[in-house]
């Protein structure tokens, strides 16, 4: 099940409150108090907690991970993460958004790490392009 919020939330509506809190309790860790107040909570039209929210995008992200190919893994910890959505979209046919989406939240860039600016590579795709249009057109 990847949207665990959303069928909790079609268990509360058909009235399957137990098996709602049984999924919460597994997905999360609650206890069973914490989790009949949540599950109670969205019973009476209350959004799923943020906290709770975050756990449940935790376990999916976690989920996910064993689900990636051994080599795009290695790829993202070797922090070639270019490389890594390159063998994602060639083996699981998606597009360039929905590989670095999965990958981001399967294998987040550490808090310290640099993220890379285009600015450089698409400055020097204008300059390749103004070059081949003076060149053609001369």
């Amino acid at each position: 099940m990847t949207d665990i919020p959303q069928h909790i939330a079609e268990l509360v509506a058909a009235g399957h409150k137990i098996e709602a809190i049984r999924l919460l309790r597994e997905a999360t860790g609650l206890g069973l108090a914490d989790a009949k107040s949540i599950i109670d909570a969205v019973g009476s039209g209350a959004p799923v907690p943020a906290h709770v929210l975050q756990q449940l995008e935790a376990r999916a992200a976690a989920t996910a991970a064993e689900d990636l190919p051994p080599d795009v893994l290695a790829a993202a910890a070797a922090g070639n993460r270019i490389e890594a959505i390159k063998l994602l979209r060639e083996q699981r046919g998606l597009g360039l958004k929905e590989a670095k989406d999965l990958l981001d939240r399967v294998v987040p860039v550490p808090a310290g790490a640099k993220k890379g600016c285009l600015l450089p590579l698409l400055f020097g795709c204008l300059v390749g392009w103004a070059t081949l249009v003076a060149v053609g057109g001369a």
